[in-house]
């Protein structure tokens, strides 16, 4: 049997609206899906410094920061906290690509990240050291119907002895496309920006 949780949080089908819903739609949200789950809406919730936290319809919720989900609740498998994610150097990709400066952003980065189940005492940490690289660009759709021209940033990076590759997306000093690895469990998550926070255009 599914775990409620997992049924709450990713439903049983996927979810993709129309450019005509997107733009009706009355809150700012993203599309959250894994390898193993189909998509849905979550909304935006709140909103701190460069922490966007996202919730369901039930208790389930992701905080991203330029779209990399730090931590979760209610979601098993899913990241429970990112130690040294200030370090993180995505955001001083995302930003420079905005800012167009020339400055060095670090190319690596190493953090704790702990995963599992808070409530079935089924916690794991896992340390991950990944590598950053400035890619193409490419033509994105968002799903609000705009056309967007992004340059894609790559993560490569290994935990344990699981490797990985992420995708961002960065137009405009915002990520509009993330596809990360976050745990054995859950293995990748792509999360969407479906409907952009108003503070996010300024």
């Amino acid at each position: 049997m599914m775990d409620t949780a997992e049924t709450a949080f990713f439903g049983h089908k996927g979810v993709e609206l129309s450019v005509e819903e997107v733009a009706d739609y009355p809150y700012a949200a993203a599309y959250v899906r894994t390898d193993n789950f189909p998509q849905v809406v979550a909304v935006l919730d709140r909103v701190s410094g460069e922490q966007r936290v996202y919730k369901t319809g039930g208790n389930e919720a992701i905080a991203t920061r330029f779209g990399r989900v730090l931590t979760s609740s209610g979601i098993p498998g899913m990241t429970l906290f990112t130690r040294n994610w200030q370090a993180d150097p995505l955001n001083c990709h995302v930003q420079q690509l905005s800012r167009k400066t020339s400055d060095a952003c670090a190319t690596v980065w190493q953090r704790e990240v702990i995963t599992g189940n808070y409530g079935e005492n089924d916690i794991h940490l896992d340390t991950l050291n990944s590598s950053f690289s400035l890619g193409e660009k490419r033509d994105y759709t968002h799903p609000d119907g705009t056309e967007l021209e992004v340059t894609v940033i790559h993560e490569a990076g290994k935990a344990d002895e699981v490797e990985f590759r992420n995708e961002f997306y960065a137009v405009n000093g915002r990520v509009v496309y993330a596809h990360q690895w976050v745990s054995p469990a859950i293995g990748y998550v792509t999360w969407r920006e479906m409907k952009p926070f108003d503070g996010d255009l300024k």
